[in-house]
């Protein structure tokens, strides 16, 4: 049977190219899966221990207990088995250069040089608070050098931050007490060591730069035949409960497990993507090879009647899908080696090298091969039920796809599915949605090729009246429903993927600007902790285009008794009207004037939203009408709001230490972002906060998750490509007397290339509109969720997009027929005719 089988192949070579092709993308795509995220792992879990190959032995503290205070550290500095010990810092700031503004993480370098994990590169080591060495990477963005000054701004208060959550702090926002000042490079680093943090540039200072920091891990040597499992049960012993003791090798594994386990997320992603593409390669394949085995009816008849059984002729269709498995599996996981390292070392996860799983790349190939065989078995066991006389007999077109249980229990499953995915989103229970939309594709998967298949029957109605051409290719498709329904629901699967995670991204981002304005009632804040805003500043905020409103309020730092010393705010009527304030201006003749304070104010002073309040200011009692507002809050540190003419009863003076902008509906709010970031470089004394800081943070990663993501669809999208060019081009060698029969009869090549543009035209739309009508509820009911009860959900639909999409099925409509309608072109008359 391998001899036959391999003759096969070599007879009819370009018949199973789409075999091999498929086969190829989808071994690929899993293999290059498998070596990103090895590769990825070893590469973080040597970022992660390389900070502690210096230390013996590390103490944490836990950073939900009370602070213990910046002199935590000193017993076990007084251990008599510990020689050396270095606290680790990190702090987040706004690093200002050249009208540039990004954030960068400053972490502490040790006095003590056995206690450092990197060499210098260039320069010297920083000695004094105002120095800092600063990685390569930073340097080069920066078009930086050993010796120049950086502007720094401290926004956060690290003392009441752990390193792991610094990427989730929204640095924008700032504290009452914002720290910084003008720091020098005074050397660079190269230690292969990038913190996933969300940041855009690193900073190494001294522990002096630290000083009155809280630490938040202890490292130390011990001496020398002293055991660090022995110092550690004693410090364990001796310590406070919220400090732990633990050995260098203890803790790397700890960080290595939480630094990879990002990566792990990222991994099983790409699996499950790398897996729609084997189903799509596997429904490629399965078409393919029920085409040709239509095709071969005759010479199937022959083997039979010469001896051949059932067995055998499903071994000879098995053996050659076994022999192009095994041939696009093994070039598929060859590729996908480099693929794979590529898009690790592409997102910097590749610093330990290339890693490979052995075991792993020949599950890679035997999956691709199974794949195949698998995808073949069910054509060859149907071929190899036919009666031999049947088979000698002309080759009939099954014509259409019977109704079948599968078919009804797909039905019943989608429903189900749809069921637990909108129970689930309206619950917030993410396990039951999750759960229900697996069932629901599932079924969608089993009962959409009849469903698919009704479609095209029903599509003949309406090209019967759009003329001959038309009519005839409506006519092809169906002739046989079940081909065209099979290349239809590889387009569906992938067209769907990218509609929902389109659709996903779009509504993920409504949602969280609207959100964000429910929160911050201004997109743009920027503030100054002491004096004015600088009148150039205002001016570059009013030239932002997007922004229909900018004041810089009127500002005064009073004693409001109960709260100590504040900022109070006096705002214009325009901008209470701007942001939604409007309680505001409510107060009439002889009423109490109203004050918006947050929320943790009004329970710090004891009176309820709405209730008039004898409140004491500047040592003057004045009556206020107070009501909750996240305008109180809107400049990152809580401010009392009335409005100007009420400050201005109260208080002299002219001061305006910040500046609010309201973005005009409709605004481009990433644009808004970029212009935003360009006056902050331009101005290092303020600081931003506002919706704008916010969502630029948030909205990164899921842009960032939703390019990677649809990026790996494509190839989901290129393989059915494959697949209906595959069905056009050998139905066109099937259909090859009757395209010769039309070609006497009259009809034009140009006619005959026609009917296979408008075939492939159809099952092209129909993937795409069956992928928008499934994947736009799944990207919506999927985001809701997801956000749960973190967020109210605001549906939006990317039709832009959505156009794109079906712009796209006409693209594939257009290009798939290329090659098949050329071979029926060439195809004469006479010859056509003659052939039996």
């Amino acid at each position: 049977m391998r001899t036959l089988a391999w003759a096969q192949i070599r007879a009819y070579p370009a018949r199973l190219l789409s075999v091999l092709l498929a086969i190829v993308l989808g071994t690929l795509f899993l293999a290059a899966t498998a070596v990103f995220s090895t590769t990825s792992n070893a590469g973080l879990r040597a970022v992660a221990a390389a900070p502690l190959t210096a230390a013996d032995l590390i103490v944490d503290r836990d950073t939900e207990a009370a602070d213990p205070g910046p002199d935590w550290p000193d017993p076990i500095a007084a251990h008599p088995d510990i020689t050396a010990v270095t606290e680790y810092h990190a702090r987040t700031v706004q690093l200002v250069t050249d009208g540039l503004r990004g954030s960068a993480n400053v972490y502490s370098i040790a006095d003590d040089p056995g206690l450092r994990w990197f060499d210098l590169t260039e320069g010297t080591w920083p000695t004094s608070p105002d120095e800092v060495v600063a990685d390569t990477a930073t340097l080069d963005a920066l078009d930086l050098r050993v010796g120049d000054p950086v502007q720094v701004i401290t926004e956060v208060d690290e003392n009441q931050t752990s390193p792991e959550s610094i990427e989730s702090k929204d640095t924008g926002a700032g504290t009452e007490e914002g720290r910084g000042g003008t720091l020098t490079v005074v050397g660079s680093v190269d230690p292969g060591f990038q913190p996933l943090t969300g940041v855009q540039y690193t900073l190494y200072a001294p522990e002096a730069y630290f000083a009155g920091d809280s630490p938040f891990s202890v490292m130390a040597n011990v001496a020398d035949g002293v055991s660090a499992e022995e110092v550690v049960a004693g410090l364990a012993a001796a310590l406070p409960r919220d400090l732990y003791p633990m050995t260098a090798e203890e803790q790397a594994q700890l960080a290595a497990d939480r630094f990879a386990g990002g990566s792990q997320q990222l991994g099983l992603l790409l699996l499950v993507f790398a897996l729609i593409a084997l189903l799509s390669a596997a429904m490629v394949i399965a078409n393919t090879f029920t085409i040709l085995l239509a095709q071969r009816r005759r010479d199937t008849a022959l083997l039979r009647l010469v001896g051949a059984e059932r067995g055998q002729v499903r071994a000879l269709v098995v053996t050659e899908a076994l022999l192009i498995g095994s041939a696009g599996a093994l070039v598929g996981a060859g590729t996908g080696i480099a693929a794979g390292y590529a898009g690790a070392a592409l997102t910097g996860l590749a610093g330990a090298g290339l890693h490979l799983s052995p075991l792993a790349l020949v599950g890679c190939f035997l999956v691709g091969v199974g794949t195949t065989v698998i995808a073949a078995w069910f054509p060859a066991r149907k071929a190899a039920g036919t009666a031999p006389i049947e088979a000698l007999r002309s080759a009939v077109p099954d014509g259409g796809v019977r109704l079948r249980a599968v078919h009804v229990l797909g039905g019943v499953l989608a429903a189900l599915g749809v069921g637990g995915m909108l129970a689930g989103a309206w619950t917030r229970a993410l396990p039951l949605a999750i759960g229900g939309g697996f069932v629901g594709a599932v079924g969608l998967l089993l009962a959409l090729r009849y469903l698919i298949a009704r479609l095209i029957h029903l599509a003949h109605g309406p090209l019967r009246r759009m003329g001959g051409v038309a009519e005839l290719a409506g006519a092809n498709l169906r002739r046989d429903t079940g081909r065209a329904a099979t290349a239809t629901l590889t387009l569906v699967l992938g067209l769907g993927l990218i509609t929902a995670l389109t659709t996903a991204a779009a509504t993920g981002r409504a949602t969280i600007d609207g959100d964000l304005d429910a929160r911050y009632p201004v997109d743009v804040s920027a503030r100054v902790d002491e004096g004015p805003v600088a009148p150039d500043t205002v001016d570059l905020v009013r030239r932002i285009e997007g922004l229909e409103l900018v004041e810089a309020p009127r500002t005064e730092r009073v004693t409001l008794a109960g709260l100590d010393e504040v900022t109070m705010v006096g705002v214009s009527p325009e901008l209470a009207e701007a942001t939604g304030t409007t309680t505001l201006l409510g107060a009439g003749s002889g009423a109490a004037p109203v004050m918006l304070l947050s929320g943790e104010q009004l329970r710090t002073l004891g009176v309820e939203p709405g209730e008039r309040a004898e409140l004491t200011v500047d040592g003057a009692g004045r009556s206020f009408t107070v009501h909750p507002s996240n305008l109180a809050t809107a400049s990152g540190a809580a401010a009392p709001v009335v409005r100007a003419d009420v400050l201005d009863a109260m208080t002299e003076g002219r001061e305006q230490g910040m500046v609010w902008g309201v973005a005009a509906p409709g605004a481009d709010r990433d644009a808004l972002a970029t212009q935003m970031n360009l006056v902050a470089g331009a101005d290092p004394d303020i600081m931003l906060s506002g919706a704008l800081s916010e969502r630029g943070d948030l909205t990164e990663v899921l842009d960032l998750l939703v390019a990677l993501a649809l990026v790996m669809l494509l190839v989901t999208v290129v393989i059915s490509s494959i697949g209906v060019t595959n069905t056009l081009g050998l139905s066109v060698l099937e259909r090859t007397r009757e395209s010769a029969l039309l070609r006497a009869l009259g009809l034009t090549r140009g006619g005959l290339r026609g009917t296979l543009v408008v075939e492939a035209t159809v099952i092209a739309l129909l993937g795409a509109v069956s992928g928008l009508l499934i994947g736009v509820p799944y990207g919506v009911v999927g985001v809701g969720a997801i956000v749960g009860g973190t967020a109210p959900l605001v549906v939006s639909l990317p039709w832009g997009q959505l156009a794109l999409i079906l712009l796209a099925a006409l693209v594939i409509g257009a290009l798939a027929p290329l090659l098949p309608a050329r071979r029926a072109a060439r195809i004469a008359p006479a010859q056509g005719l003659s052939g039996d």
